[in-house]
């Protein structure tokens, strides 16, 4: 068991912990009050003591999910000395003392640091595109515990990287890597060819950190810098990974059957420019999120959301966290943008497990019935299963979800209350008035080898010239189709559909040090046009102690 009962940091999105916790919950049958896993990114001392009680589930784990409960403990040995291997060879005696850290201080009860070099490098052809792609990523991972109550932890990459034409494109209209922010493009230099390499080359530092304390054992405060997800698929309609990191203050209250999330965010506004160095405009947004198990198997999720704008900064009476948000909305008289949410999960026969999310933006009732297609009526729906063990071969897991958003949705009459940041969407990469379906397989033959396809199909109603169809969450909803408020109906507009397939094979060498062969198959067609373009993509790469960004959209 972990020695103390601590507050952990955050485990940033993205790592196999992920994976290997959703494994352990559905296999288990048993839901656990602390790790929701519609509320992430999760506490590492959460994670670490849901692994261990696992053992007491009567589950009979085989080889390599025993391995990957070890996994979790490794990358988490702050809490617990099963995750503690020491090197037979440190390097120079001082580092990497012990398997998984290139350098831990520690003093028992007070202090303990862990800091490790973060890397991702690799070479890739885009079939077709001048010139190679690149991925140069390069930083610093440190993380750490102060007297087993105050938790910290510090990231930061410089990169520099290229991408396929289609993903470019994407990136100088919205002004931002996505997930990143601010670039800028990267140039000739001293070792650089740009007749060898890709000329969509793009510069950008990436820096996240919080730290975290305990205010009482069932609540726990966070303050920092970086991302967060609800849901349990691949996309969330209430709040993704895809936007750039942000700053946040978060309580976390586990109680009884019970995981609650208040998060305040200060975001950055529309913008138009990349290279001026002036200050981008601001806004807020406040979430709320209620997770609750109501048996061993099921557990239902409550959302709401508030973006605003205020010249005096952020609004106080969204401050309070129990509040219903509609009513302080309508008794300010404010222009804010008010979503609602639900979500849902179920876990049967010890292999399955089903999802769901759905989304409120706006909703009338009376003009549903009457069919006559107002704007208004704006709403998103996510429908997924994941099974695991598929025809009894041993982590063969496979998902599958269905994602549709109705015109409109996000957006709103203000440019500074629509649902984004950094010109990104918070919530899913496509934006609204889409329908999406989505596939993953992983595979995992041996503790250090790992297989995943993942599969993309949708159509989005574009929108076309001057005319919202309501695809841009960025374009003011009072500019609609034809200033018509009525008439409006799903997929409506220029219908774009994008088939992808993203192929990874990766080999885990030494802890946390993988080398990557991947392959990406990207076809979209545009129906005014009846243009048709094509990418493929065949890279070779190495990353240390970094998950693999996929560029599944």
């Amino acid at each position: 068991m972990p020695t103390v009962f601590g507050q952990g940091i955050s485990i940033p999105l993205n790592r196999l912990e992920y994976h290997n916790i959703d494994r352990l919950e559905i296999l288990s049958g048993y839901l656990d009050t602390w790790v929701h896993s519609s509320a992430k990114p999760y506490n590492s001392f959460h994670t670490v003591l849901y692994a261990e009680t696992a053992d007491d589930m009567e589950v009979r784990f085989r080889v390599t999910d025993r391995q990957n409960q070890y996994y979790i403990y490794r990358n988490n040995n702050e809490w617990t000395e099963w995750g503690l291997i020491e090197s037979k060879k440190p390097l120079w005696k001082s580092l990497y003392k012990h398997k998984t850290d290139f350098l831990r201080l520690e003093e028992k009860g007070k202090l303990i640091v862990r800091a490790n070099p973060l890397l991702h490098m690799e070479l890739g052809q885009a079939f077709g595109d001048k010139g190679i792609q690149f991925i140069n990523r390069r930083g610093g991972e440190i993380r750490g515990v102060i007297g087993g109550k105050v938790g910290f932890y510090t990231q930061f990459t410089e990169n520099q990287r290229s991408f396929p034409d289609y993903y470019y494109e994407k990136l100088v209209n919205d002004s931002a890597v996505p997930g990143e922010g601010r670039y800028a493009l990267f140039h000739s230099g001293v070792g650089f060819d740009q007749e060898l390499f890709s000329r969509n080359g793009t510069d950008y530092f990436n820096a996240a950190g919080h730290i975290a304390f305990q205010a009482m054992d069932e609540i726990g405060v966070e303050l920092g810098h970086g991302k967060h997800f609800l849901g349990n698929g691949v996309r969330s309609l209430f709040l993704s990974d895809y936007s750039a990191n942000h700053f946040y203050l978060k309580f976390r209250t586990n109680v009884w059957k019970l995981n609650y999330q208040n998060l305040f965010l200060e975001l950055t506004g529309q913008h138009d420019y990349k290279d001026f160095d002036g200050l981008r405009p601001k806004k807020y947004a406040a979430i709320h999120h209620l997770s609750l198990n109501v048996s061993k198997k099921v557990n239902i999720g409550f959302f709401e959301s508030v973006v605003f704008g205020r010249e005096n900064g952020f609004e106080l009476n969204y401050l309070n966290p129990i509040i219903f948000y509609r009513a302080v909305e309508f008794t300010l008289g404010s222009p804010d943008n008010i979503m609602l949410g639900m979500d849902y999960k179920i876990n049967l026969l010890s292999r399955l497990s089903i999802y769901g999310q759905f989304l409120l933006d706006e909703y009338s009732f009376s003009k549903l019935l009457s069919n006559e297609g107002w704007w208004g009526n704006k709403f998103g729906v996510q429908l997924g299963l994941k099974y695991l063990n598929l025809f009894d071969v041993n982590t063969l897991d496979v998902q599958a979800e269905l994602n549709l958003v109705r015109p409109f949705t996000y957006s709103h009459d203000s440019d500074i209350a629509n649902y984004s940041h950094y010109n990104q969407a918070l919530a899913h990469p496509l934006g609204s008035n889409f329908i999406e379906g989505l596939g993953v397989i992983r595979y995992q033959p041996r503790k250090d080898i790992f297989l995943k396809l993942n599969m993309m199909y949708s159509v989005q109603g574009m929108n076309v010239d001057t005319i919202n169809y309501g695809s841009d969450i960025l374009v003011n909803s009072s500019y609609i189709a034809g200033s018509q408020r009525t008439g409006h109906s799903f997929l409506q507009g220029n219908q774009n559909s994008i088939f992808l397939t993203d192929f990874t094979l990766s080999w885990m060498w030494k802890h946390n040090l993988f080398f990557d062969l991947n392959f990406l198959y990207r076809r979209a067609k545009d129906d005014l046009s009846d243009t048709v373009n094509n990418t493929q993509m065949l890279s070779l790469g190495m990353r240390l102690n970094l998950g693999r960004k996929e560029l599944i959209f």
